[in-house]
């Protein structure tokens, strides 16, 4: 199992203790695991509950092979499939990049606005009633000793989103919380790396390639967004 491939951590070193040790994990997709991996990951942290934000369709191509005994929630932060952010079939950039080779500029068409998009999910009425959703499970598990991993595909955008908020009800400070969301560039410069030289390869576009590494790539600006919006919904 890789961790940075994964982009899994835990919660454990934000907020000076105020948040619980060893109950909360965040990740991208399980589906990259095997079965044994998932269950070597589940026994390691002892994990009890994964909450999942990703669309249901999303969810089914890309099933969390998880152990039996490990309560399995699905908390979409998304209603529809956006590129760059949810990773359903065809939606998926590399995927589309392949298709469109000879027109790979409709990609960049296709990016979404990544700060209306992190302003959406903490200010609309679905995005933020899942996010308190999911907030209050996280909790709820937390006070019964329960270790919940919760992820995205990535584990940058909704997982992000979603460490935000669960780190403000604690009353962790806005510069910890930040701390963690950049945090996700350590692991995923290499694997960004790597797509991008892919799509180097393919289009010969430098400008499509510098899209593509936006994308992948966590930003501050973004999360700051999310954190101030909220803040200002947030009773």
């Amino acid at each position: 199992m890789n961790r940075r491939e994964l982009n899994l951590r835990s919660l454990d070193e934000i907020g000076g203790g105020v948040v619980p040790k060893g109950l909360f994990l965040r990740s991208g997709k399980l589906s990259i695991l095997t079965k044994e991996e998932c269950l070597e990951l589940c026994s390691k942290y002892h994990i009890k509950c994964v909450i999942d934000l990703r669309t249901p369709i999303e969810s089914a191509e890309f099933q969390d092979p998880l152990p039996e005994g490990v309560e399995y929630l699905q908390i979409p932060l998304l209603k529809d499939a956006t590129v760059g952010i949810t990773h359903e079939t065809g939606s998926d950039p590399m995927t589309i990049i392949k298709n469109l080779r000879r027109n790979p500029e409709k990609l960049k068409e296709m990016v979404p606005d990544f700060k209306a998009l992190y302003y959406d999910v903490v200010t609309d009425e679905y995005g933020k009633s899942q996010l308190e959703k999911a907030v209050a499970t996280l909790r709820r598990n937390a006070e019964r000793g329960i270790c919940t991993l919760y992820h995205c595909t990535a584990g940058k955008d909704r997982t992000g989103i979603l460490s935000m908020a669960l780190l403000k009800s604690y009353g962790v400070n806005d510069e910890e919380i930040i701390k963690d969301y950049m945090l996700t560039n350590r692991n995923a410069f290499l694997p960004t790396l790597k797509k991008c030289l892919g799509i180097a390869l393919m289009t010969r576009n430098w400008t499509l390639v510098k899209t593509a590494y936006n994308s992948f790539m966590a930003q501050r600006e973004l999360i700051e967004i999310a954190i101030r919006h909220y803040d200002m919904t947030t009773p």
